[in-house]
């Protein structure tokens, strides 16, 4: 089965978190897969078979159904990283942050062209972003254009895991 490129659309941000956190954790086999989130949200479970009843917490019982959905769509054995929804680097939030002040809601080629005609200077200049950063910003920039598209708005990439 072939997993789309954008399908961390279907992962909410709560769900992104776990992920995250599993990729992170260094007990789990990586490369990590759907399997292992759904064991990590179900860890305080004690019977993971029974179905959460409704004493259990509202926001697991979410998680549960979601990687749940996921795992009944594209099976236990699919990456996690595919599911894990796309953040900003810190130095390019602060860009994204100064163009939604600046421009309301930018696209991403926008807030590239924005960056490219003085952005990015002004906030080298005013010391929010160092000057060594710069391209490293403006490649990531460009690189989230060409998987997302550029008229993806930037501010679906603030955040982070």
């Amino acid at each position: 089965m072939t997993i789309p490129r954008d399908v961390y659309e279907n992962t909410s941000e709560e769900l992104s978190l776990v992920i995250a956190g599993v990729l992170d954790d260094e007990e789990i086999e990586q490369p990590a897969n759907l399997g292992s989130v759904r064991e990590a949200i179900l860890a305080d479970v004690k019977t993971p078979t029974i179905p959460l009843n409704r004493f259990s917490p509202e926001e697991w019982q979410q998680l549960r159904d979601e990687i749940d959905a996921l795992i009944d769509e594209y099976g236990d054995d699919a990456l996690a990283v595919r599911f894990l929804r796309p953040w900003a680097s810190e130095p390019l939030e602060r860009l994204i942050e100064a163009g939604m002040d600046e421009l309301g809601t930018p696209t991403l080629v926008t807030l590239f062209e924005a960056a490219e005609t003085g952005l990015l200077a002004t906030l080298i200049g005013q010391g929010e972003i160092d000057d060594d950063e710069a391209q490293t910003i403006l490649a990531e920039l460009q690189e989230l254009m060409s998987q997302h598209g550029p008229d993806t708005p930037a501010e679906n990439f603030i955040g982070s895991p």
